[in-house]
């Protein structure tokens, strides 16, 4: 099973009316998580450009769906202004490093007040310090 053991770099996106079509949503996230033997995923995501700002994450590892999809992760980022955001994404095997890629979207009170149900791709890059 796959492990988000570590520290992260987060970067997510939405849409944007104008060009380009997809504008950063938040800024540089740092992300700290655990996983333990079961899959269970607990951590918090903070903003450096943003002190205080700062995302409790619970969910869980996927499993991998023979021939169909990678492993994945199944996350809720919890916090500033009682906002709710929901993470689907998945493991690319191949890169030089850990690398995570899905959507994120915004459930309730998202902290960049982007409108709930707004939905955009983010990547997360393990780091190794």
């Amino acid at each position: 099973m796959a492990s988000l053991n570590g520290k992260w770099i987060y970067r997510s996106f939405r849409p944007n009316d104008g060009t380009p079509s997809l504008v950063p949503w938040a800024p540089p996230g740092a992300l700290s998580v655990t996983t333990d033997a079961t899959g269970k995923v607990d951590g918090k995501l903070t903003f450096p450009a943003v002190p205080g700002l700062e995302l409790t994450i619970s969910g869980s590892i996927t499993p991998a769906i023979a021939g169909k999809l990678p492993e994945g992760v199944e996350l809720t980022g919890e916090g500033g202004d009682s906002s709710v955001n929901k993470l689907h994404g998945y493991f690319i095997a191949g890169t030089a490093g850990p690398l995570i890629v899905g959507t994120i979207t915004a459930v309730k009170n998202d902290p960049a007040k982007q409108p709930n149900g707004t939905s955009g791709p983010f990547v997360l890059a393990q780091t190794t310090d």
